[in-house]
């Protein structure tokens, strides 16, 4: 029985993977190709610095493409990874999409609703699929916590709330904005508020401020946001985000529900918080690629087995379109000072 299931796993077909942007995201999607699925093979690699793309394929045993054109022009690539920073997001994707690509796009899907729309258009004109890289709903203990929702045992979900701390102070100029907070972010719980309340988000309510050592200097765009979010069936969800939490990176969600609660991510690496007269400790996770590992490679994998199996993606086009919409009110609302309409 041994022997029949490895020849079956070395007989099964293996789909040639290409992967644009190859920095610290970029490359963890290089290395899962590369080592991690079974249905997979790193094929190629683009980015736009061509040392950084030469110095990854080699280490990963892939070639290095000097153009998009070039890696999705490649017969042996019948799947893009799209990891590169998100400005350029809808012009590669289409490009990809067009090329008969299957695309594996990375939030945001892109800054505005008509980039949305033209993606996924290119995606509806041929047999391409497309699905957004929201990973988080990939992570085990936030599908353990959906499957819950969605059997009922919980009753019907009311209110999420969700914290999302990010260990690096990210201090973006002014003039950018609360933007870059909530589509790089944000987005992530405003998906997962929609998951998790299976209902679109009607409007946003986005207060922020700068909190941090140099604030005030008053140079740079806000830090910290708290997220009022209204669903058209009447549910709530709270959401903050934050840049700067020295102390680890902090990532958790609530569901609360009728007859019960899901508390997703209480963030302890080993499990063990130790109480002493001088306060508690636990070991919190460094950054995302630690706490999402598994989330990685589990989306990654049902991308690629989507791909074998032509099934639809599990996270859509319009799931991703509706996470920008939010964020795109969130940006509104900061500036308009009151809730904004989610544009759909």
């Amino acid at each position: 029985m041994a022997a029949d299931i490895e020849r079956a796993a070395m007989t099964r077909e293996r789909i040639g993977v290409g992967v644009v942007g190859v920095g610290i995201m970029g490359r963890r999607h290089a290395e899962n190709a590369a080592h991690s699925i079974p249905g997979a093979r790193l094929a190629a690699v683009f980015d736009a610095d061509r040392v950084v793309a030469a110095s990854v394929a080699a280490e990963l045993d892939a070639a290095a493409c000097a153009t998009l054109d070039e890696l999705v022009a490649r017969q042996d690539v019948r799947a893009v990874v799209i990891a590169s920073p998100s400005r350029f997001h809808a012009d590669q994707a289409v490009a990809a999409l067009s090329g008969g690509k299957d695309v594996l796009l990375e939030k945001p899907m892109a800054h505005t609703l008509a980039d949305c729309d033209r993606i996924i258009a290119a995606a509806d004109r041929g047999t391409a699929r497309l699905q957004i890289g929201f990973m988080r709903r990939y992570d085990p203990a936030y599908a353990e916590a959906k499957r819950l929702v969605v059997s009922g045992l919980l009753g019907e979900p009311l209110l999420f709330r969700a914290v999302h701390r990010d260990r690096e102070a990210t201090l973006l100029p002014a003039s950018t904005g609360i933007a870059e907070m909530m589509f790089e972010s944000t987005i992530h719980d405003f998906d997962l508020s929609r998951f998790f309340l299976g209902d679109e988000i009607a409007d946003v309510m986005t207060t922020a401020s700068v909190l941090c050592h140099t604030r005030d200097a008053h140079g740079h765009a806000p830090n910290a946001a708290l997220n009022a979010v209204r669903f058209a069936r009447g549910a709530v969800a709270d959401i903050e985000t934050y840049w700067g939490a020295l102390y680890g990176y902090d990532v958790r969600s609530e569901v609360v529900c009728a007859n019960g609660t899901a508390m997703i991510g209480q963030e302890a690496r080993s499990g063990l918080a130790v109480y002493t007269r001088n306060g508690a400790n636990s070991e919190l996770f460094p950054g995302f690629l630690e706490r999402f590992s598994e989330a990685y490679r589990a989306e990654l994998a049902d991308f690629v087995d989507g791909s074998l199996e032509r099934r639809p993606p599990a996270v859509t086009g319009g799931d991703g379109r509706a996470a920008v919409a939010a964020a795109l009110a969130g940006v509104a609302s900061f500036q308009s000072g009151r809730a904004e309409p989610v544009v759909r």
